[in-house]
């Protein structure tokens, strides 16, 4: 059974659709996975039953159904911390003028969860969007945050995966953030903008998100800086006291 899941795995994730192609053929798929084509047939018919896969009635091809947008968008709007940030990233978009996002962690990652687009990025293709907590200010407002110990094993884990040239350059970029609660970074995770984040905190002290706002590098200005980042901090706080956040926590 775990290798039929696999096998499915890979298969909805070979056909997710690009700027150049939105629908695959069964014998396509077989190739690009190596399997056999009888087994990407069966796999695709059952995926397709429950609505994980589309056949196209007239060219046969396959894309992805609209169960897993179902699905993607029921957790989205289940997660507490989506639904406690809303209203704040809403107020924080209108009185920067500028696009914001929620960011989680999840292992060594950091994930869009949501985001309120002004001008700068297309929404569809960011919600979802991984990237390492050792890139961008949105991540390693997060990473900064975590306790030493987790902190130290993600680190590790990042430096294994190639992810890390500096480590003490990191880490003491890590210090600066969680001293001052604010993190800004130029371009590391979207080319040509700035990104300033701040975290987010549970009801036990624990960091669980960051929201950040990103425009691009054009419209900084060094005299706007000192209070872009109070309005950031400021929905930081408001977000993590609807959580139940105490100051002194």
């Amino acid at each position: 059974m775990s290798e039929v899941i696999r096998k499915s795995v890979a298969l909805l994730t070979t056909i997710v659709p690009t700027e150049d192609k939105e629908e695959w053929s069964a014998t396509e798929v077989s190739r690009q996975l190596d399997i056999p084509i009888q087994t990407v047939h069966r796999l695709l018919s059952s995926l397709a039953e429950y609505g994980f896969v589309f056949q196209n009635n007239e060219t046969k091809k396959f894309r992805l159904g609209f169960t897993l947008m179902h699905l993607g968008f029921l957790i989205r709007d289940n997660l507490s911390i989506r639904n406690s940030a809303l209203p704040t990233m809403e107020k924080l978009m209108k009185k920067t003028g500028e696009s914001v996002y929620l960011t989680v962690p999840e292992g060594t990652e950091g994930v869009i969860v949501d985001c309120l687009n002004k001008n700068v990025l297309s929404k569809e293709n960011e919600i979802g969007m991984r990237t390492p907590l050792c890139v961008g200010a949105s991540n390693k407002a997060i990473l900064s945050h975590l306790s030493a110990d987790i902190k130290q094993q993600i680190i590790q884990k990042l430096i294994e995966q190639g992810e890390i040239r500096d480590v003490k350059n990191l880490e003491n970029e890590l210090k600066l953030i969680a001293k001052w609660k604010i993190a800004n970074s130029f371009g590391e995770i979207f080319k040509g903008t700035v990104t300033i984040a701040a975290p987010i905190f549970s009801w036990e002290g624990r960091v669980v998100a960051s929201i950040s706002i990103v425009f691009s590098e054009t419209n900084f200005k060094d005299h706007q800086s000192k209070y872009l980042m109070n309005e950031v901090k400021k929905a930081a706080g408001v977000i993590s006291e609807e959580l139940g956040w105490l100051k002194s926590s």
